[in-house]
Order: C-alpha cells, then structure tokens, then sequence
C-alpha cells in the first residue's frame, strides 16, 4: 500500500515538473532578456568620444558644455571646470540608450511624460558642430526606476533605467567641478592653522612621526592629523558663492583662520575661511579667486585646536612598595 503511495506522488511530482519546465522555461530566456538582446540603440551611430559640445535646456536654465584641450568646461559659466565624473556619466547614459520598452507613440502625451519643454533637452554635438544626438528627458516612472525618454525628431517614448533627469540637469548645485583640492595626502610635510585662538605647526620628522612645533612641543596625535589630511586633500565644496570681486563681503579680506599644507614637491594647499552666513562659511584658495562655501561641520574638520592635535600624554608610573 505504501509503494503504491510512494508512486503516485511521485507521478504527482513529474507532472508538476513537467508543467513548470513548459510554462517557466527556468532554463531559458526570460522575456525581458530576449528584449534585451534584440533591442537597438536609440542613436546607432553615436559615439561619445566624438562630442564636443553639449547644450543642456532645462525649466531652470540653460547649460552649455565644451570640450577644451581634453578637459570638459562649462562653457555657460566663464568657462569654469565642469563635473568631468558627472559629464563621463551623461555620456555613457546616451550611448546606453535603447528601444526596449515603449511606453507610448501619441504626441499628445509627451507633456504627460515631461518629454517636452517641460523635461531636459539635450543636445550632444560635435567639434564640426554636427548634431550627435539630441532627446528629451522626462520625468521618472511610477516605480521610480526608470525614466522617460524621447529622441528629438520622433514621437516614441521608451522607458530607461534611472533616475535620468538628475543625471542631465544638476540644477542649483550646477555643472561646475566641486574640487577644492585633489592632493595626495602622504605627500604632505607641514600643516599650519592659524585662527585668532592661536597658530599651530605640525611637521613631519625624519622619522615619518608628527610632532608639534607650536604652540608648544609635543608628540601629535596620529590619528587626529590623518583624519584632518584626508578632508583636506579630497576637499569638495559644499556650494559655490555668488561672483562678487569684494572679497570683504564674504569675510576674507581677513580670513578668520587659515589652514595650510606644505607638500613635499614644493608646492603648498592654503585654504582661508571667511565669514558665515546660513550655517556655511566662505572660503578660498590662497591660488584661485573662487569663493566656495562650506558647512560648519566640514570646516571645524580642518580647523583643529592644538590640544586635540597633540597626543595624550602616557600615565605616570605609579611607584608601589615591594
């Protein structure tokens, strides 16, 4: 009785195999990969090593990007150094472009899809100024993976995997490079913070150890000038200041306190830091005339006190009778 059982449920178990290998096909190609591979690209012909130029229309402004001796700069802003990350990340986006999903073929819609005025126009062109590829980017889809997207000349709108918008349009943060310094921190050999507190200098001994030379002698804290190299070194700006030539509206005709590194190529990273407004500081490189703002917080990183500088002292021995 119990064989007979045993067969019948493993019949039972063959069949619904069976219908799971019919109706599945887990061995197989799902449909989205079948679309996958058969999908081709929006712009066929495009290639990102040939743009020159990129011209961004946005409901908040217009953005031109150039190409200049290699380096990308934003063009619409007196040529100041652009996101060249950001710029690498448009440009492999458009390339990547494909038909896989339409999502609508009606004229009347596009507004719906904000692949319009109403989204991101972009323009990709070439140094003959012969137009690449040109799309509108709209806005994101209900499950807020994807993005909608429509190439110029045509009326089909297709879905893209992102948030695209945010790749296109950057908004108030703008295109511009946010590097204030990109230095190899190892490199470094002096630190100098002078603020109205007091100065303090820390240099590297012949033995690769920090030690404090003001405002008194004494062994640093490792750690302590580790972690203020690391900020200083990859310093990003937190927001860019409005141009203005007066260098005393931002508090930096004199500079509340100074922080300085001294670097073994002879070259040196000076940062002044201004006045606050809004829970930012202005600050500035000693080299350039860009104002850059800073939150409080990344400014107290690097405006260290000596007494957090310095290393603790060891415990005395305490002596005891024998």
């Amino acid at each position: 009785m119990k064989t007979k059982q045993l067969l019948i449920l493993g019949g039972v178990f063959v069949f619904l195999l069976l219908v799971v290998l019919i109706f599945e096909n887990p061995f197989g190609k799902s449909e989205h990969e079948k679309k996958l591979e058969t999908a081709t690209p929006l712009f066929p012909d495009f290639d990102k090593e040939q743009v020159a130029k990129i011209e961004i229309v946005a409901p908040d402004g217009t953005t031109t990007l150039s190409k200049q001796n290699g380096e990308w700069v934003v063009a619409s802003m007196d040529n100041y150094p652009a996101d060249s990350e950001g710029v690498a990340q448009l440009l492999t986006k458009v390339g990547e472009l494909k038909d896989t999903k339409r999502v609508s073929n009606n004229p009347e819609k596009q507004s719906e899809f904000e692949v319009d005025s109403t989204g991101v126009e972009a323009k990709l062109i070439d140094a003959s100024d012969k137009l690449l590829a040109h799309l509108f980017v709209g806005k994101m889809t209900p499950g807020f993976l994807s993005s909608y997207v429509r190439v110029a000349d045509a009326n089909d709108v297709y879905e893209a995997q992102g948030s695209l918008q945010s790749v296109f349009n950057k908004g108030t943060r703008t295109w511009k490079d946010r590097t204030i310094f990109d230095f190899n921190k190892g490199i470094a050999t002096q630190l100098n913070i002078s603020s109205s507190e007091e100065t303090v200098e820390l240099r590297l001994d012949e033995n690769g150890a920090w030690q404090m030379l003001k405002p008194a002698a004494a062994t640093a804290n490792t750690s302590e000038v580790d972690n203020l190299l690391t900020t200083l070194s990859g310093l990003n700006t937190d927001d860019f200041a409005a141009a203005n030539d007066d260098l005393a509206a931002y508090g930096l005709d004199v500079p509340q306190s100074t922080i300085s590194a001294v670097l073994n190529d002879g070259t040196t990273a000076t940062l002044h830091i201004g006045k606050e407004e809004e829970g930012k500081l202005y600050v500035k490189r000693d080299d350039t005339e860009t104002v850059f703002r800073l939150f409080k917080s990344n400014v107290d990183r690097l405006i260290k006190k000596s007494d957090t500088l310095k290393a603790e002292e060891p415990l005395p021995e305490v002596e005891t009778d024998n």
